[in-house]
């Protein structure tokens, strides 16, 4: 099992502003190597989701809710999953949840008293630690001296870098974790102070109360928490601290939030999850705790496509866009498109010069910052700005303005793997929101993009998959979206199109001299998987031996207007980048160590060149003949043949995977207990295993 999935509780019950500063927390300790996911009841219930799970988070909030959605068949998966080495953190009311007893506010009006079915922690929650909890404010919360025992982490002890023992923890509303008797399965990694008294009888003090429990639970981990070891001092509102014990919270949390973020970060690592190096810095600086990356230019160049008549007609389109003055500078213009104004600017020329220049950048692109919310505002919306910067040959950015991707090293492979459309212009951001979505949503820009234009970005921060999903991209994946202009053809059905794409990832590869053994692989319907063997450092627990693991997958979104589609190959494949899986680098290195040979890795550049290339020459077949002719290479390159796959929807018939239709790409099965009986499938819908719930239509 390869998790890359964090999910995290987002049913009835949940904070809101808790599940906030909850997913932003995980995206910057743990978004570098996994998609954080929210999760409703009713995905837990009905989807596959455990064979993709790193972890799951029950956030705070309400434990009552929680039990209405969750008691029953959502406890019995998430018990099992655990047990059978899953990973779960319980945070505050997730604490509460998942402890075999949960004793809230006894004997008052807010009493919420009895046994919970997870029982992770084989005693009893009890809470409030601390007197004052309010559901509808931050009228109870401290900044508590919470003590760390280190000795009780699975840790590197160079991780902590010599901090204090003592550190300053949001509480409001936790409670303390009273083990029962003879139960051996749970350490306290973190205990509260001394001050905890009992809310039995608030005259009396607790001692040595536990506030942060690690749980073996079978082979797996749970960690509860009755501290919101999540909560940064930056979200935070000071209009929401007026009572003498909290006044000083967030002064308190900024002279300790790098000690609470190395906490943070070696309770994940004491749960063998994976963390962002760049989480566990010493500065208190917000770009710290949640100031998301600045959106950078994008770069359009002329890549495949030549003649000054081609290239000069397109920039004259581009730039006729952009109709309204901006604000910064007179030679600011703006398109003011569905989604977003795009400033649209020309290329400054000369060797070295910069293309466009930092002033100008820094006063569009501002960051995306992430102010402090209190409990009862919301967080506003703000009109997105982007920056297209129109360039001729003679002006493709350099390593300054593109460092992490060489512009001219990608044009010149473009224009010597020779391709007529795919690749015809190159747009390129160092980060951005979403290659995808930023063509998608702007439709004014794309009705003007020529035919084959692929937009390529270095780290995206909204990077889509299928379904609920997010595409979890590490410096050194591919990701790019192409698009494609398709005419209404009987032969040639759009919805095929996924599985061109896929085929010429896997094939531009694989037809290379010496490349053609390489394991690579095709998962139905447009997933590429590699031959995936556990890294030294890998959190991948269960993997003991090798076995095929996704390193790259295609979204495709269409329009339809005029009998032409539009099409966006949204595609993200890992080139380069070892973790979270591995990558077609990775496999040509082992390979080249198990069989003696020298094949050379592909650089990023290259391998657009490469996919690009190779997918128009596939895509002509297509047009002319359909998809036959390009079976016998799907076949010989996808994981399923012979696979026995489960209906779900026949009373868990057992059915063996003898190909795909060419007209429509269903998967098609022939019944083990009926082999006279063929059923063509398609997927349910969910988000998680495209062959779990597949929907059967018997054609024979």
């Amino acid at each position: 099992m390869v998790g890359l999935n964090v999910l995290v509780y987002s049913g009835p019950g949940v904070s809101l502003n808790g599940h906030a500063y909850l997913l932003r927390t995980l995206r910057q300790f743990l978004g570098h190597r996994y998609a954080i996911i929210p999760i409703g009841p009713e995905a837990l219930r009905k989807e596959p989701w455990e064979s993709k799970a790193a972890l799951l988070v029950i956030p705070g909030g309400r434990d009552l809710p929680y039990m209405a959605e969750m008691n029953g068949e959502i406890n019995r998966r998430i018990k099992t999953w655990v047990q059978a080495g899953g990973r779960f953190l319980g945070i505050c009311a997730g604490g509460y949840y998942a402890s075999a007893r949960c004793e809230f506010e006894p004997g008052t009006d807010k009493a919420v008293v009895g046994d919970r079915e997870l029982a992770f922690f084989g005693g009893a929650c009890v809470g409030c630690a601390y007197p004052g909890f309010d559901y509808k404010s931050e009228e109870g919360a401290r900044a508590v001296e919470a003590t760390v025992d280190r000795g009780a982490f699975n840790v590197p002890g160079s991780l902590w870098k010599g901090d204090p023992v003592a550190v300053r923890i949001h509480y409001n509303g936790g409670g303390f974790f009273v083990p029962d008797e003879g139960n051996s399965d749970a350490t306290v990694l973190v205990r509260y102070p001394s001050d905890v008294t009992s809310p039995h009888d608030r005259s009396k003090r607790v001692d040595s109360p536990a506030a942060v429990v690690s749980c073996k639970v079978g082979r797996g981990t749970a960690v509860l928490s009755g501290l919101h070891i999540e909560y940064a001092w930056d979200f935070l509102a000071p209009s929401s601290y007026t009572q003498p014990y909290n006044r000083g919270l967030i002064a308190l949390m900024r002279n300790h939030d790098a000690y609470r973020r190395r906490l943070l970060g070696a309770i994940f690592t004491h749960m063998k999850i994976s963390v962002n190096p760049e989480a566990l810095g010493d500065s208190p600086d917000p770009a710290h705790s949640m100031r998301v990356p600045t959106i950078t230019p994008t770069f359009m160049v002329p890549a495949r496509v030549s003649g000054v008549a081609a290239i000069s007609s397109a920039m004259y389109a581009l730039n006729n866009l952009a109709a309204h003055r901006g604000d910064c500078g007179a030679a600011d213009m703006v398109l003011r498109d569905t989604a977003e104004d795009i400033h649209i600017v020309t290329a400054a020329t000369g060797a070295g010069a910069r293309r466009v220049s930092v002033e100008y950048q820094n006063a569009v692109l501002q960051p995306d910052d992430i102010g402090p919310v209190s409990a009862t505002e919301a967080m506003p919306e703000s009109r997105k700005h982007s920056v297209l910067v129109l360039c001729t040959p003679d002006s493709v950015p350099g390593t300054n303005e593109a460092p992490r991707f060489d512009m001219h090293a990608a044009v010149k492979y473009m224009q010597a793997i020779k391709a007529h459309t795919a690749g015809s212009w190159l747009m390129y951001s160092d980060t951005t929101r979403s290659t995808q979505t930023f063509l998608e949503r702007n439709q004014r820009l794309l009705a003007q993009l020529p035919d084959g234009t692929v937009n390529v970005a270095t780290v995206q921060l909204a990077g889509r998959g299928r379904g609920r999903n997010t595409w979890v991209a590490p410096v050194g994946c591919l990701q790019f979206t192409m698009l494609i202009r398709h005419p209404t053809l009987k032969q040639a059905p759009v919805v095929m199109m996924q599985y061109v794409m896929s085929l010429a990832i896997v094939e531009a590869v694989k037809t290379l001299p010496g490349y053609e053994h390489l394991p690579l692989r095709l998962k139905w319907p447009n997933d590429v998987h590699a031959l995936h063997t556990r890294a030294a450092d890998s959190d991948d627990s269960f993997d003991a031996e090798p076995a095929y693991a996704k390193v790259g997958g295609i979204l495709v979104n269409s329009s339809y207007k005029s009998g032409e589609y539009t099409l966006l190959f949204g595609c993200g494949i890992n080139v380069a980048n070892r973790l979270p899986t591995t990558s077609i680098n990775s496999v040509i290195r082992d390979y080249n160590d198990a069989h003696g040979t020298r094949l050379d890795t592909i650089p990023l550049e290259k391998a657009l060149a490469l996919f690009t290339a190779k997918f128009e020459e596939l895509y002509r077949q297509f047009l002319a003949f359909g998809f036959e002719p390009l079976l016998e290479a799907y076949y010989r390159n996808w994981l399923h043949s012979d696979q026995v796959v489960t209906l779900a929807d026949r009373s868990y018939e057992k059915a063996r995977v003898v190909g795909i239709s060419a007209a429509d790409g269903q998967l098609q099965v022939r019944s083990l207990n009926s082999p006279h009986t063929v059923y063509s499938l398609q997927p349910d819908g969910n988000s998680f295993d495209m062959l779990r719930g597949l929907i059967s239509r018997k054609i024979n």
